[in-house]
């Protein structure tokens, strides 16, 4: 099977320790259950269950009046709501729950076992005037052992009324607000804050997170760079003897006055076991990734460590989701789910405005939940699209927890909000320009602005519930698990509410009570647990920032401790591990936040394990470097070269392209030029500069011949090339394929190059070598097709510019002494028009000593072509594990992956990791023709839904391209639920191209003899961006080939985002068909970027090193060590 390697990384070595095990919280053991183990009779049902307000006595609601001085319209935070802070106040063993509202009281509530609370919000201070709370986390602030209340509030009020709330607890129950007395009385507008010991000087800092209250509508890029506002900016607060100082300048912390923060979270990204910070931003302001310095400060560095962000974030959450001992990142946005509210709901990006933030100095931004998965060595690949939670609908808390006691951390996503501001035909009909609105004639704006309110949509929406069931693959189990009830649900927790070790849920929503959830996996499906509560040092008593880790044989899970998670709400200090049935752990072992460690060996399951910080011990163990095993070695080459794209909006030609077609270059090929035994190079440019060639010297450095060719051929774009001996004088020459799609279909600048070499490595062009062949190319593969004893040429047709995705022209050129034909028609007539060609592979497939063609692209299926004699024969898939191939390949490398002796074909996919999913049953469409008859082709992409096919993009791009689409759908409504056949009706004409795309996985076709191929995918790592070159060689020297794959597709159109989660991918080949990859901090991200091309070249007789070429981007070395 192809696999994924067992992780290569550094293991911490057990220590033997003298630890604290106990069954039970001594102080109320009777309070924490342990499971038994007959499970002969499981009660049937859903996970989770409403708990009633009859039986929990909880009555809170978040109740939100509207006036005309507060409303949704002027204060866009309106409707956040509340959130909700869970901790035991009174030590009991019980975790308690304290809510917040935005215009009544909060309320806390006292656990008094078996689901069941008691209102002591009267035990609170009373707080004097209008107050507008938001977040809130308990902490014990004064380290007494506990637990303190930290409240943050907001809106447009007075600043004393806005200053932040620290309810200390004085024991019996008994509250006293002392923000001011801790310097903890900010006025900011405050979303929520966290606490951890950034310093690590043993006691706890303080995050807070801040945000705008007013719209921005012109951005001024000195102050999002380096602007201050106290109140709009986030702040850190260091604790020094209990009093909190504002570091927040000094630590480096962003206080722009265009930061929206809604997200905090806390957790090690780097694995250099100090706290990281990261924040999600809401409209236009980029997230912040906060590495710590360990000397007070932070480095913000969210461009180069992911490569794209959610739009507008909101909830966050820091976890190991995959359970690979990294930490990951999970934010949510606001897509929805189905194809109407998205049509309605949500409109459409401006490509135009992108592109001004993009030169802004924002970071790519797009619409959808975001999962940054660690790569490690301070990389994040983002993977929502593989997962499947992009689309949540208008979410808030975001949290990652082991819901269902398997052993995986599960993702919940909170939903809805309360009137749906952003509804297209509302804004459409009631905001955009009311003074221009017919129903708005003689009102005052009073009277508009009561007929906004009343006329806004409102909607309850369903939370969501991802069950992990590994290898980055989630199912929806909302309904199933019991979440299915529509609300407007913003801030949530998960806390084992009933000690019976499995994690409830809490909800706070808006205009209705609070949801309360038990979780009932205890009695369903009998997964074991583990709770690991801290006893921590003086001044950290909860053993806030340890990291916890648990061992079996089957499995390793890391929690890190921290509280504040999701939206405006924070989780008990308490580690929770399901362990499905797994009936033996090895160790726990906690590392401490100053580095200390404890641990307990092979301790019992299905209760609560108590490990106390005065038994850990200082083990100093010397840092193990990363090994680097593919070493950029560009500059000790003496190779300097970056490609430049020229600028071409491919968009303003059809609006509705999926991806930049304008960009597919360079062009790499590797050869010995001029005949001195060592290995040369040449680099294609783009339009509008030149390629040059490398020659290699003796002192195995590269070296730039400046005029390499005429440089009136910088005009053309260099998409591919190769080196071949075209006239049989021995030395060889070279092939340059011309593409792009800027230019008219019919131009010169399409006409492909033939350079003769004089065996020195000087090029002089062969103007009539070649016939008159323009097309827009992909490739150039070098073969013998009629064996006469010269070399013949396959030029792949990549696409007709302008009008995707007709199908342009492939050619077979015959060599007649050093003069090229065109005889495609006469060899291979399927040949011509076989779809929009990316590459090709000669090779042998069915062992008959004639070469065969394999030929790919996109919206292509793997095509086979029989050699017989120099003729080509297409083979029709039908039955030889190539039927329904269709797909979006890029690249094909032959390669005998089973070691059976036949050659098989590794073949670079989309991925799985893409906003277009594909399938045999419901597969992803393209129609295309001139739909509005305007002479220019038009197309339309098509998704399934439930079985129906909808466009991919909305009313406002669609009618850009199609203007009668308005003119059919007076209104989003109307758009939105239109079928892809209602939206064509009798415009999808017969005659109208259609093509499907069956499968985005990159996979192998293994060779099963007699044409006939298995397709087996990839493992989940080789899926997460396209693969657009492969190298097959023998890294290791065990005499099995392995695999150089990279890729990335950087140019989507601005609603899809950009293929970006690779960063190159090396899998070594062993014994059985087993590809084990290498993580990518290892191999020195060499993939980052959009890769095109990967070649090897041999320096001196020494090594190989691999030329890595990517599109607007420099062209780097590599060497395999």
């Amino acid at each position: 099977m192809i696999k994924k390697a067992a992780n290569i990384r550094n293991i911490l070595t057990g220590i033997v320790l003298v630890c604290f095990c106990s069954c039970a919280d001594e102080t109320n053991n009777s309070n924490v259950q342990v499971r038994g183990t007959d499970n002969a009779s499981k009660p049937d049902g859903p996970l989770f269950e409403m708990v009633p307000e009859t039986q929990s006595h909880i009555d809170f609601a978040n109740i939100v009046t509207e006036s005309d001085e507060l409303n949704i319209v002027n204060y866009h935070y309106f409707y956040n709501g509340g959130g909700v802070a869970c901790g035991d106040i009174n030590n009991d063993g019980l975790i308690d729950l304290y809510f917040t509202a935005n215009q009544l009281p909060n309320k806390l509530y006292l656990n008094k076992g078996g689901l069941e609370f008691e209102d002591i919000s009267d035990k609170l201070p009373v707080i004097q005037g209008t107050s507008w709370c938001t977040g809130a986390t308990m902490v014990d602030i004064n380290a007494d052992g506990l637990l303190d209340i930290y409240v943050c509030r907001s809106g447009d009020l007075d600043p004393e009324y806005r200053k932040n709330l620290l309810l200390v607890n004085q024991g019996n129950l008994v509250f006293e607000e002392q923000a001011g007395k801790y310097g903890l009385d900010d006025p900011a507008y405050s979303t929520q804050a966290t606490f951890f010991d950034y310093d690590k000087d043993g006691d706890l800092d303080m995050f807070l997170l801040n945000h705008e209250i007013k719209d921005i509508v012109n951005y001024n890029r000195q102050l999002m760079e380096s602007g201050v506002d106290p109140m709009v900016g986030d702040k850190l607060y260091r604790n020094d003897n209990n009093k909190f100082i504002d570091v927040s300048s000094k630590a480096g912390i962003k206080q722009t006055p265009y930061g929206f923060g809604l997200g905090v979270a806390v957790g090690d990204l780097n694995g250099d076991n100090w706290p990281d910070v990261y924040v999600s931003n809401d409209f236009i302001e980029n997230d912040y990734l906060y590495y710590n310095n360990k000397n007070g400060t932070f480095t913000e560095t969210i461009h180069s460590s992911t490569q794209h962000i959610s739009n507008y974030g909101m909830g966050a959450d820091i976890a190991d989701i995959n359970n690979d001992g990294l930490q990951d990142i999970l934010v949510v946005d606001m897509v929805a789910k189905d194809n109407y509210r998205q049509k309605t709901n949500m409109s459409g990006m401006n490509p135009a405005l992108f592109w001004q933030t993009i030169d802004f100095g924002i970071h790519y931004q797009y619409m959808g939940n975001t999962l940054q998965l660690n790569q490690g060595g301070g990389k994040f690949s983002e993977v929502g699209h593989m997962t499947g939670i992009t689309n949540t609908d208008w979410s808030w808390s975001a949290l990652m927890a082991d819901l269902d006691n398997d052993g995986n951390k599960d993702i919940l996503i909170t939903n809805g909000l309360r009137k749906e501001i952003r509804n297209n035909d509302f804004v459409a009909n009631y905001m955009k320009e009311p003074e221009k609105q017919t129903q708005y004639r003689g009102l005052s704006k009073t009277e508009i602005l009561h007929t906004q309110l009343s006329q806004m949509p409102s909607q309850r929406i369903s939370n969501f519930i991802f069950q992990n069931q590994e290898n980055l693959k989630f199912e929806d189990k909302t309904s199933q698990w019991g979440l299915g009830l529509p609300s407007f649900c913003t801030g949530a927790a998960y806390a084992d509410l009933d000690n019976d070790g499995d994690l409830d849920l809490v909800m706070n929503n808006v205009d209705e009570k609070i949801h309360l959830y038990e979780n009932r996996s205890n009695r369903l499906n009998g997964n074991n647990y583990l709770t690991v509560k801290l006893v921590g040092p003086d001044k950290n008593p909860l053993g806030i920032g340890a990291e916890i880790t648990v061992t079996s044989d089957q499995k390793k899970q890391k929690i890190e401790l921290y509280q504040t998670r999701g939206f405006q709400s924070c989780v008990p200090a308490h580690g929770y591990f399901g362990l499905g049935e797994i009936s033996q752990i090895s160790s726990v072992e906690v590392v401490w936040p100053d580095g200390k460690k404890s641990q307990v060996l092979d301790p019992e399951i299905n209760r609560q394990l108590i490990i106390d910080y005065t038994n850990s011990v200082t083990q100093n163990e010397p840092i193990v470097p990363v090994p680097n095993h593919f070493q950029n070695i560009t500059s000790a080459l003496g190779i300097n070269y970056v490609h430049q794209e020229n600028v071409y909006d491919d968009f303003s030609d059809q609006v509705l392209l999926p991806h930049k077609l304008s960009n597919l270059g360079p062009a790499l090929a590797v050869a010995d030029v001029n005949n001195d035994g060592l290995q040369d190079f040449y680099i294609g440019g783009a339009s509008g500069y030149s390629g040059y060639i490398y020659m290699q010297r003796k002192n195995g450095k590269f070296e730039k011949i400046e005029k390499s060719f005429h440089p009136a051929h910088r005009i053309y774009e260099d998409i591919d090339a190769a080196f071949f001996d075209s006239d049989g004088d021995g030395d060889l020459d070279l092939y340059v394929v011309s593409g792009g799609y800027e230019f008219d279909s019919t131009s010169n600048i399409l006409h492909d190059r033939l350079y003769e070499n004089d065996g020195n490595g000087n090029f002089t062009y062969a103007k009539d070598a070649l016939p008159t062949v323009k097309v827009s190319g992909s490739c150039v593969r070098p073969f013998d097709i009629d064996k006469d004893g010269d070399i013949d040429l396959f030029i792949g047709g990549r696409l007709i510019p302008k009008h995707y995705p007709m199908t342009p022209k492939s050619y077979l050129l015959i060599n007649e002494n050093g003069t090229f034909k065109d005889q495609t028609s006469n060899i291979a007539p399927e040949l011509q028009r076989i779809g929009m060609v990316t590459d090709a592979e000669w090779m042998d497939v069915d062992e008959d000593s004639q070469e065969d063609l394999i030929v790919t692209g996109e919206w292509m299926p793997i095509c086979v072509f029989k050699g017989n004699n120099g003729q080509l024969t297409l083979i029709t898939n039908k039955n030889n594990g190539l039927e329904k191939s269709n797909g979006w390949w890029y690249s094909l490398q032959k390669v005998d992956v089973d070691s059976d002796g036949d050659m098989d074909v590794v073949a670079g996919n989309l991925g799985l990791n893409y906003k277009y999913k594909a399938s045999e049953k419901e597969p992803f469409k393209v129609f295309s023709d001139d739909f509005d008859n305007n002479a220019q082709t038009d197309i339309v992409l098509g998704y399934a839904e439930d079985g129906t096919y909808y466009p991919v993009r909305g009313r406002e791009c669609s009618s850009q391209q199609m203007p009668y689409i308005k003119e059919k759908f007076p209104d989003y409504k109307s758009f939105g639920k239109a079928s892809l056949n209602e939206v064509l009706g009798s415009k999808l004409l017969p005659t109208s191209l259609e093509l499907n795309a069956f499968t985005f996985a990159s996979t192998v076709f293994e060779n099963k003899g007699d044409m006939n191929f298995e397709p087996i995918p990839f493992y989940h790592q080789a899926q997460l961006s396209s693969i657009n070159d492969i190298v097959a060689d023998d890294l290791n020297e065990d005499g099995i080939p392995d695999l150089i794959m990279a890729g990335n597709l950087l140019f989507s159109e601005v609603e899809t985002p950009r293929n970006d989660a690779g960063y190159g991918l090396i899998m070594l080949g062993s014994d059985g068909n087993r590809y084990e990859s290498i993580p990518a901090p290892e191999v020195d991200f060499f993939g980052e970027g959009e890769v095109k091309k990967i070649k090897p070249v041999q320096v001196g007789n020494k090594y190989t090193a691999y030329l890595v070429a990517q599109n607007n981007g420099p062209l780097k070395a590599f060497r395999y060590k």
